[in-house]
């Protein structure tokens, strides 16, 4: 399932344009701290539960579920607000135990993200300390730790993966800057999937740019982003980009419509769309999520931001209906079956059923955790455990107070 959304961008309109980068501040935002009294539907998850709690500074940052009895997690540990070492966690059913990084990952600025490929197969990725840097790859398969070699060019925004010899990446290739040919240099942002088959990489360049990749198998896959070309750009709407949607059917990818958007007259500067989650259920089943958005701050009279949310339903990308309360302007984490979809900051909406604030936990009291200090639970990721009604979340609690401020590992748990 794809997790990751891009963060940076050089237009306002995607710097962004998702709110979808990480879960959010720990500690929540205003509204979070009045959570909705509606009752919990039936099946869904009521509480997350404190599992595991670090014994040092910093944060886990990604998951992976490879079965019931076998988790895995990637985190840092920090001093002074600055990453120190990098490491695993991984629980066989007996809790949660602290491993190296495999030597190939060892000196990376930052923890891999991690990808189940199914039991017993797991994919570890990271980026190098040289910017625009080719990702490292490492695989756990058999008890053992091995290196892939990347596919050629690009930095890595998103992986998918089918099996060992069915894994997709979603790639930045830092393309040079275009020429039109009467002296105007626009940016070249389109981006490249690489396809392994267990033996070597097949490349594609899109054409435009994608932030996320998901699919429901190696021949049914969406890269979704946004474009700067095309229907609804410029012109009098003077919109910079438009949402853009491109799936794979096993033999090639094809560009489809999703809608055009635009801000009424009179149109704020640097306006755009962009989409950066896309979530797979079924191949007539598809959800992606971004915003409408522009440069805030140049004129006084400012129109909301759109919170973009789409549904495939096999013939064309809709618009889904306005969510209630908090889980409408929220990213969503996870996509719980037929229960619902929790979203950042642990707002739930079940099917057919209310939005209300699933209960966060907080460490005790005493020791360093000073009486009246504030906490609060940042998830950085979340899945459903495999043939379990279990959800398990992978972040940090940061203690807020005087004197001494502090954040801590944590996995945690929900029961459906």
């Amino acid at each position: 399932m794809s997790r990751r959304t891009a963060c940076a961008g050089t237009l306002t309109v995607l710097a962004l344009v998702l709110t979808g980068c990480g879960a959010g501040q720990a500690g929540g935002e205003k509204d979070d701290a009045r959570p909705s009294r509606s009752a919990v539907p039936e099946g869904a998850p009521a509480a997350f539960r404190l599992d595991h709690v670090g014994e040092r500074d910093g944060q886990l940052t990604d998951l992976a579920a490879l079965g019931p009895d076998d988790l895995w997690a990637s985190g840092y540990d920090q001093k002074n607000g600055e990453v120190t070492a990098g490491y695993l966690l991984r629980d066989t059913g007996e809790g949660w135990r602290r491993l190296p990084l495999p030597d190939a990952l060892a000196d990376l600025p930052y923890p891999p993200r991690l990808d189940a490929t199914g039991p017993g197969t797991l994919w570890a990725t990271g980026a190098p300390a040289e910017q625009n840097g080719t990702p490292v790859i490492a695989r756990w398969q058999d008890g053992r730790w091995s290196t892939v070699t990347p596919p050629p060019g690009g930095s890595l925004l998103d992986l998918v993966a089918f099996g060992p010899e069915d894994v997709t990446l979603l790639q930045d290739p830092h393309l040079p800057d275009q020429d039109d040919g009467a002296g105007n240099i626009t940016s070249d942002d389109r981006s490249q999937v690489a396809h392994f088959d267990g033996t070597r990489w097949t490349t594609t360049l899109l054409p435009s740019a994608a932030a996320a990749l998901d699919g429901t198998s190696g021949d049914d896959l969406w890269a979704v982003g946004h474009r700067s070309k095309g229907p609804g750009i410029g012109g009098e709407g003077q919109e910079m980009t438009q949402t853009a949607a491109h799936h794979f059917d096993g033999t090639r990818w094809t560009t489809v419509d999703t809608p055009l958007r635009r801000f009424a007259d009179p149109v704020p500067p640097e306006a755009g769309a962009a989409l950066g989650t896309v979530f797979a259920v079924a191949p007539d089943e598809v959800y992606a999520y971004g915003r409408h958005s522009f440069n805030h701050g140049e004129v006084e009279e400012e129109p909301d931001d759109e919170e973009l949310r789409l549904r495939w339903d096999g013939k064309r990308w809709r618009d889904l209906p306005e969510a209630p309360g908090a889980c409408g302007t929220r990213p969503p984490l996870l996509l719980d079956g037929d229960t619902g979809t929790l979203h950042e900051n642990l707002w739930y909406q079940a099917a057919d059923g209310p939005c209300y604030k699933v209960k966060r936990p907080e460490l005790p009291t005493g020791g360093e955790v000073g009486k009246g200090a504030r906490q609060g639970l940042a998830l950085a990721e979340v899945a459903v455990v495999p043939g379990t009604d279990r959800i398990v979340g992978v972040g940090h609690i940061a203690v807020m107070q005087s004197g001494n401020p502090f954040s801590r590992p944590v996995t945690v748990h929900a029961t459906r």
